[in-house]
């Protein structure tokens, strides 16, 4: 096999890579079968799950194992758009925390999440966790708006 076939670029991901992920080159076209596999399969599994929740998050920590080398977050927002337009069909996860993480994972691969802060805010989503206030003052920090990131603090104080 060809150096020039196997060595890729890696995105660094706050979880870390699979190594056996990493160390598994494989052809283009066997590549891509195999993946569009493991997708059709972790959305039948997701479809059937006791916990769809956890199963998305497999979902995606999958993707974010898989699509490293791209350095692109374009397979990531897709699945991330995804799972939350799905599990928002229903108020049952509004609360939980690992839903707010899928929430703010998709904002992150936005050029402007705002809209996804106020539509958190506006059905409820993740109220009671600090993480929602900390990710939307954050955003507005890195915008350069530090008096409305305070109010975002406040409120969670607040909360």
């Amino acid at each position: 096999m060809e150096w020039e076939d196997t060595k890729e670029n890696f995105v660094p991901v706050k979880q870390g890579h699979s190594a056996a992920a990493l160390s598994t080159p494989l052809s283009v076209a066997k590549r891509s079968r195999e993946l569009e596999e493991a997708k059709r399969t972790f959305l039948e599994n997701i479809k059937t799950a006791e916990d769809p929740l956890a199963a998305w998050q497999r979902y995606i920590k999958w993707t974010q194992e898989q699509f490293a080398a791209q350095g692109s977050k374009s397979e990531l927002q897709q699945v991330l758009e995804l799972a939350t337009k799905t599990l928002s069909s229903t108020k049952r996860h509004n609360n939980d925390v690992r839903f707010l993480r899928i929430w703010v994972q998709y904002a992150d691969c936005l050029p402007d999440p705002s809209d996804v802060f106020l539509y958190l805010e506006n059905h409820g989503i993740g109220r009671d966790h600090a993480l929602l206030y900390e990710a939307y003052a954050t955003y507005l920090e890195l915008k350069g708006n530090f008096q409305q990131a305070g109010l975002v603090y406040q409120e969670g104080i607040n909360r």
